[in-house]
């Protein structure tokens, strides 16, 4: 019977590849275990996988010697030497040789030429590194038409040591040069005789791909020379495409930079002054609902702010603009924020031993208009409220000390405040716009006083739920509301924190002592009306667009109805006036049957 020569080219193929398995440890041939994963190879579409044996677009490995590998294409029944050597744990480069037939590895490598393709694969999803220099800088660049000197361009710092943020500068008389703004986020860097590369992505609005994202760099740091005396501290050299061929020195590329330090527009300034000590002496301070967290650094020099999305502002004191010891400073500072940068000012207020207050401007790019009307309005900016972390054991006595009747208790709901009354848990310094939140009083009859939604609507309970409240007498710094109600949801008890007065209205810091509800506190913002009758509301913070008794999360009025003693002591002389009546009524009844039976006595 004939046999089909592809049927017998198969069985060749079969046959050495068995061959192949005997000589190179029965062909159990693994890839590193670093360099699993999936990497991008420019010009490839799918995303080039390293697993065990396999490497996804060469196929599998049979044996190795050293940085060389001997790989068999299945699909193609043919043989290839592939060399790779690791840059860097996100870098990988490699040359390869066409696809022979059966041969030893060192014959097949033997047919790599020095001129042989380098190929680049760059790690996906990579782990970013410390970029290997830090502006801020001034730069000039070249793409082939010539040098764009004026205007200057700028390389600014980010919060991230990974990160550089590039802003170039159109040049009218060079052809090519346009203004753009680029982030770079350096993922690898390696030195490679006297030459040193680095390995980056780059985002901007334009990008769509990791063809445009992707490129490699040359840098060199100039020595003490007649360059440096013009003042250049760096040269780098950029590829064109998401390869490293081509890029043999700084000075030849697709882009060429030269860079400068100290001169930029935006260069942060170096710190003048120190925030003060009464809020820098306690490390970490955090706002009521734990959203936003504050620390300062470096001798109060610095201050961290942190949301819950991971997002973190820097924040270096510049000038002092206004100061009242020990109770109020307005400060120039200087933030930076991802890759942005700019000015604001900061007013701080001290409430309370361990509260505090802070009002944040807009941003600018000027120092000298940071606290102008413009960029900072104190009566139009909300008051964000601080707390150490600390301030739990930091109780102290509540006001109004005494047994209160709790009167028209109403909950809130929110969607019927006006807009300019509403502050999210997280503040909009953090928007990636870093728009500042500005805000417009509402007139008095813009609000809706409607009473929303009833306290026992939510639990269950009656319309008396909280019928009295009282004040320090168990404990001088807690608040314990009186109900019915056994909903274990419902906050019945708070302690006390620190308190201030503005405008006529209190403003008193509150810890539900139930665990249930979280560590978080809130604000009880409080009115005398009359004698013997105070409006309160509550919120998650301290708005002042909220009106005591009127607006806010949750209602109610307070009428004194006595001290804590004088309750107390009616109370306890109560049992005592009784047990006295049972033992006079006692003896009466002795003394009667002692006059009309006395033979019971002896």
């Amino acid at each position: 019977m004939d046999v089909p020569w592809f049927d017998l080219f198969r069985l060749v193929f079969i046959l050495s590849t068995l061959h192949f398995t005997a000589t190179f440890k029965q062909g159990t041939c693994y890839f590193p275990e670093r360099w699993e994963g999936a990497w991008f190879q420019s010009g490839v579409r799918a995303p080039v996988l390293i697993e065990g044996p396999r490497l996804s677009t060469k196929g599998r490995c049979l044996g190795s010697d050293g940085d060389k590998f001997l790989m068999v294409d299945e699909k193609r029944a043919c043989y290839r030497c592939v060399v790779i050597h690791e840059k860097h744990k996100n870098v990988l480069q490699y040359k390869e040789t066409f696809c022979h037939g059966r041969d030893a590895l060192p014959t097949l490598c033997s047919l790599i030429t020095g001129d042989a393709l380098l190929y680049s694969l760059f790690r996906e999803n990579a782990s970013p590194v410390s970029c290997p220099f830090r502006g801020p800088f001034t730069f000039t660049y070249n793409r082939g038409h010539g040098e764009c000197r004026s205007p200057v361009s700028n390389i600014d710092t980010c919060t991230e040591d990974s990160k550089l943020l590039l802003s170039y500068q159109a040049c009218p008389d060079i052809y090519g040069s346009e203004s753009t703004v680029e982030e770079l986020q350096c993922l690898a860097s390696w030195k490679e005789g006297s030459v040193r590369y680095l390995v980056g992505q780059i985002h901007h609005h334009h990008v769509t791909s990791n063809e445009d994202r992707f490129r490699c760099f040359v840098y060199e740091k100039t020595t003490p020379s007649s360059e440096n005396a013009e003042g250049i501290d760096y040269r780098v050299a950029q590829s064109g495409d998401a390869t490293c061929n081509g890029l043999f020195s700084a000075t030849e590329g697709s882009r060429t930079m030269t860079l400068r330090r100290g001169n930029s527009s935006s260069a942060q300034p170096i710190n003048k002054c120190r925030f003060p000590s009464w809020i820098a002496n306690f490390n970490h301070w955090h706002t009521l609902d734990f959203s936003q967290s504050f620390s300062f650094h470096h001798r109060n020099s610095t201050l961290r702010i942190g949301n819950s999305s991971g997002i973190e502002m820097k924040v270096l004191c510049v000038q002092v603009k206004h100061s009242r010891e020990e109770e109020h400073v307005v400060l120039v500072t200087h933030f930076t924020m991802g890759c942005q940068s700019g000015f604001n000012c900061m007013s701080f207020y001290r409430r309370d031993g361990h509260v505090a207050e802070i009002q944040i401007g807009s941003q600018t790019n000027r120092l000298e208009d940071a606290c102008s009307t413009p960029f900072f309005n104190k009566s139009s900016l909300p008051y964000i409220t601080l707390v150490t972390s600390s301030s739990d054991r930091a109780t102290q006595p509540c006001p109004y000390m005494g047994k209160f009747d709790v009167t028209n208790v109403v909950r809130s709901d929110e969607a019927n405040f006006p807009k300019e009354a509403r502050l999210e848990s997280d503040s909009a310094y953090f928007d990636r716009r870093m728009r500042s939140r500005r805000y417009t009083k509402p007139r008095v009859e813009d609000w809706d006083f409607r009473r929303v939604k009833r306290l026992d609507q939510s639990s269950n309970c009656d319309s008396k739920s909280f019928s009295s409240l009282v004040i320090g007498c168990n404990k001088m710094d807690t608040m314990e509301f009186n109900t019915e109600c056994t909903t274990p949801d419902l906050i019945t008890a708070y302690s006390c924190h620190g308190r201030w007065e503005e405008n006529g209205t209190s403003f008193l810091i509150t810890t539900p002592i139930s665990r249930a509800h979280g560590a978080r506190k809130f604000c009880f913002m409080y009115k005398e009306l009359g004698p013997n009758v105070v409006a309160f509301s509550t919120s998650s913070y301290c708005n002042r667009l909220i009106q005591p008794g009127i607006t806010g999360d949750l209602i109610f009025n307070l009428t004194n109805r006595g001290k804590c003693m004088e309750t107390n002591s009616s109370i306890r002389a109560r049992p005592i006036s009784i047990r006295w009546l049972i033992i006079f009524a006692l003896l009466v009844l002795i003394i009667r049957r002692s006059t009309y039976a006395p033979w019971i006595f002896r």
